[in-house]
């Protein structure tokens, strides 16, 4: 995966500005130059290329006030759409207004644009600016979440960390929270103190309950973007510990790993899904875990 970062050289931002004008401009017949604007100086921005130096996808915030952040200028090459670059770029500016006490984001969004926006908590405000004759935008804006990883469907997210807490208290207990919903991946965190034993490393049977966590709430916001609802139980799981936890615990699912027709809960009362989990201590890998889920239709 190509990391989200900053143009640095000249090349750098020739490139970055050279998308941008290509993807927002340039089919409008739009010179070079049109693609900027006054406030490029004191914007944050993000990009994505690959090994090859290839810059794939752009983005930009700035504040209007001390309250206030807007995204603009968000584009990605035509031949790389639909790999998730677009959601990596808005979750990293999105950290970036979080982080610096922004307390809600606007945008103005191309109508072809609504859906992908709506998906990650934005919502349409108003009809705004048609642009060229023919690109009707609208004014988007999203508040700020109760953590700032709840990025795709911040609602769900929440219900979520309800639901562990009011109806499995082990999770409460453990301190274990959702770190982050993205495109891409569900992760969640736990509170190494409440879960040490004698070794001062954290419990075999606490990394296990963790990834099962885990599991279950990647299977159930799965389960919301199918628009289905469901029991979900644990039928099966296997778990590998690699290295003791000794210091940060944490646990991730990559959503693509994950397999299952959850269609079949409609047409057979019942579905299976299975999702692997990591769990790591930082950035290291300490055991991986592989859950089978049932899903009963209620």
């Amino acid at each position: 995966m190509f990391p989200v970062t900053s143009p640095q050289s000249s090349q750098d931002w020739q490139d970055y500005y050279q998308l941008r004008w290509q993807v927002l401009r340039a089919p409008w017949h739009q010179p070079r130059g049109s693609e900027q604007d006054d406030l490029e100086q004191e914007s944050e921005h993000r990009y994505i290329k690959n090994n090859e130096g290839e810059v794939l996808a752009v983005a930009r915030l700035h504040f209007n006030n001390h309250l206030q952040a807007q995204v603009r200028y968000m584009a990605v090459d035509e031949s790389h759409r639909g790999q998730h670059l677009g959601s990596r770029l808005l979750h990293e500016l999105e950290k970036i207004a979080w982080t610096q006490d922004a307390q809600e984001l606007v945008l103005f969004a191309r109508e072809r644009a609504l859906a992908f926006y709506e998906r990650h908590g934005y919502q349409v405000l108003e009809k705004a600016h048609l642009a060229y004759g023919d690109v009707q935008h609208w004014k988007m804006v999203k508040q700020k979440p109760s953590e700032p990883g709840w990025f795709r469907h911040p609602d769900w997210t929440q219900v979520l960390q309800d639901t562990w807490r009011e109806s499995i208290p082990i999770s409460d207990a453990m301190g274990i929270k959702v770190e982050s919903y993205t495109d891409w991946q569900f992760a969640t965190k736990a509170d190494l103190k409440a879960n040490l034993n004698l070794h001062n490393s954290m419990f075999a049977g606490s990394v296990y309950s963790m990834a099962t966590l885990t599991g279950w709430g990647a299977t159930y916001l799965a389960l919301k973007e199918h628009n289905l609802a469901g029991d979900i139980v644990l039928a099966d799981a296997n778990i590998k510990y690699l290295k003791p936890l000794t210091t940060a615990p944490g646990a991730t699912v990559t959503l693509s790993e994950c397999e299952g027709e959850l269609s079949e809960l409609e047409s057979a009362g019942k579905a299976r899904y299975t999702v692997p989990v990591n769990v790591y201590d930082g950035d290291v890998l300490v055991a991986k875990f592989c859950g089978e889920f049932v899903i009963i239709a209620k």
